[in-house]
């Protein structure tokens, strides 16, 4: 406990020497036409982490300062109705793998900079667009927010769940997308197909991911739903989706809900997720089981702080295979926003027949877009 301690202090003091030094950001880094009709603007992303992690054994703690996540952004628009966006990343960039068993003990990861999304967008109207390209399914809310304004450290760990067994990279995948905003964007669709496992001479039939959103203040018309506005904002979303590839499915639900409060001095956010995967024969490397995720936040001191609580579980359909939840609680400190901020977490990890286990995150987080 007392080297979980020290640790905890010096990741701490680390983190908060690099939030002082880090200085407000200035200008859009942007490059418009001459008419203004075209752009391309460039930004980043920088997570440095740490991580402290009881051990199975529980007689010591694994400790890793790395960089969580390392991207590179590029975006614009091409006249009115065309627009496009690509970044890379390179995650968990000097990670040691904190669990028994990895292939070479004690490894840093190197690095592997790879292309995370990249797609264009053609916009006739709010109601509306086609996404062609490397995209995020659109299967459920958590699983379509971006990296860059999570309301806690990171992702849930059951989100992604279908990634490796359906081929894909952090739930995205080769596709065209449908999406729209129509009903004075109260509703929202998206409808997607993608590529799936092609299996044997590429003949699976494609992947087809879905879903729809009820928007009674107004709906979220960008590609990547938000975590939170740190209680600015008033936005409740009520959805549902489905993803489907031969007897392969994921069904899913979900609400958000952030509003104001103590007039705009204070904030509150909420947020559920259920996610039902089952692979059927074509993917039996997904079992069934059900995922949940609830996280809510309460923004103080002119929504510049945070506590926050997020809580995950996933249960298994056989009951020959072991339960697992976690629980996070902790405090972002927003700086400026999701341009730049502070989060600490501490929790456990639990599953069935193992020793629980402590877990702490300190990450910094610069971005710029």
């Amino acid at each position: 406990m007392r080297a979980l301690t020290h640790s905890l202090v010096t990741a701490a003091v680390a983190a908060l020497t690099l939030s002082a030094a880090a200085s407000p950001a200035a200008a859009q880094w942007q490059i418009e036409s001459k008419d203004g009709a075209s752009s391309i603007k460039f930004g980043v992303l920088v997570q440095p982490q740490a991580e402290l992690l009881e051990t199975t054994d529980q007689e010591a703690t694994s400790t890793n300062l790395f960089v969580r996540r390392l991207r590179l952004v590029v975006g614009g628009a091409l006249g009115e109705h065309w627009s496009f966006f690509f970044e890379t990343d390179s995650p968990n960039l000097g990670k040691t793998s904190p669990n028994s068993g990895a292939g070479t003990p004690g490894l840093k990861d190197q690095g592997d900079l790879y292309v995370q999304d990249a797609y264009v967008t053609y916009s006739q109207s709010q109601a509306f667009k086609v996404d062609a390209g490397m995209i995020m399914l659109p299967h459920s809310r958590h699983g379509t927010q971006s990296a860059a304004t999570l309301l806690a450290v990171d992702y849930a760990p059951y989100t992604f769940l279908d990634s490796g067994p359906g081929g894909e990279r952090v739930g995205r995948d080769y596709g065209v997308q449908l999406r729209g905003y129509p009903a004075g964007q109260r509703l929202e669709y998206r409808l997607a197909v993608s590529q799936g496992v092609r299996g044997p001479e590429a003949r699976n039939p494609l992947r087809v991911t879905g879903r729809a959103v009820y928007y009674p203040f107004g709906a979220e018309t960008g590609f990547f739903y938000g975590g939170t506005f740190q209680g600015t904002k008033r936005q409740l979303g009520v959805g549902g989706g489905f993803d489907m590839q031969e007897d392969a499915h994921i069904y899913s639900a979900d609400f958000f809900f952030e509003t104001p409060l103590l007039a705009n001095r204070q904030g509150f956010t909420v947020q559920f997720n259920w996610m039902r995967y089952d692979g059927g024969a074509f993917l039996p490397a997904l079992p069934k089981q059900d995922a949940f995720l609830v996280e809510a936040g309460y923004h103080v001191w002119k929504h510049r702080l945070t506590p926050f609580v997020q809580y995950q579980a996933r249960t298994f359909a056989s009951a020959a295979m072991p339960s697992q939840n976690a629980f996070q609680a902790g405090v972002a400190w927003w700086l400026a926003g999701h341009q730049r901020n502070l989060k600490f977490s501490a929790g456990r990890l639990h599953t069935d027949g193992l020793p629980d286990r402590t877990q702490a995150l300190v990450q910094l987080q610069l971005f710029y877009f």
